[in-house]
C-alpha cells in the first residue's frame, strides 16, 4: 500500500496537468474499518526532501505553516535512479517539553488541485 519514488515519479509523469511550478503538499488523512476516508484538516506544505539512505526512504518534510514550498520540479532534480525502489514518507518534526520527534508515515496515495497548481502526496495518521 505504500507509495515508492517510482511511484511519485511516475504520477507527475501520467498527469500531464501536474506542471513543474506545482506546490508539493501533505494531506493527512483517516481510513476507518469500512474504508471510508477522512480528510484531516487542510494540506501542509513540503518544505524540503530528505534521502535517508540507510533506511531506503525518500521523505517529505512538512510544516503547518510556512512561506516555503518545495516544488514538482524541485522533487523532480531529487529524484535520480538510485532512488526510484525507496519508500516515500511524510516527515512531521514534533517537539514537546522534554524531547524532540519525527513522524515518518508511508503514502498511500497522490491527487492535484489543478486551479491551486498544487499536488497532494496523501499519508494515513
Amino acid at each position: 500500500m505504500s507509495k515508492s519514488v517510482r511511484d511519485l515519479f511516475q504520477e507527475f509523469e501520467s498527469q500531464h496537468v501536474i506542471a513543474d511550478d506545482f506546490q508539493l503538499h501533505i494531506l493527512k488523512v483517516k481510513v476507518d474499518e469500512s474504508g471510508e476516508v477522512e480528510q484531516l484538516g487542510n494540506a501542509q506544505p513540503v518544505t524540503k526532501i530528505e534521502i535517508d539512505s540507510d533506511n531506503k526512504e525518500c521523505l517529505l518534510h512538512f510544516e503547518e505553516s510556512t512561506s516555503d514550498c518545495v516544488t514538482v520540479l524541485d522533487a523532480k532534480s531529487v529524484f535520480v535512479n538510485a532512488v526510484l525502489d525507496y519508500e516515500v514518507c511524510a516527515a512531521q518534526d514534533k517537539e514537546n517539553d522534554d524531547a524532540y520527534i519525527r513522524l515518518d508515515t508511508p503514502l498511500i496515495g497522490f491527487g492535484e488541485h489543478v486551479e491551486l497548481k498544487v499536488f497532494f502526496a496523501i499519508c494515513q495518521v
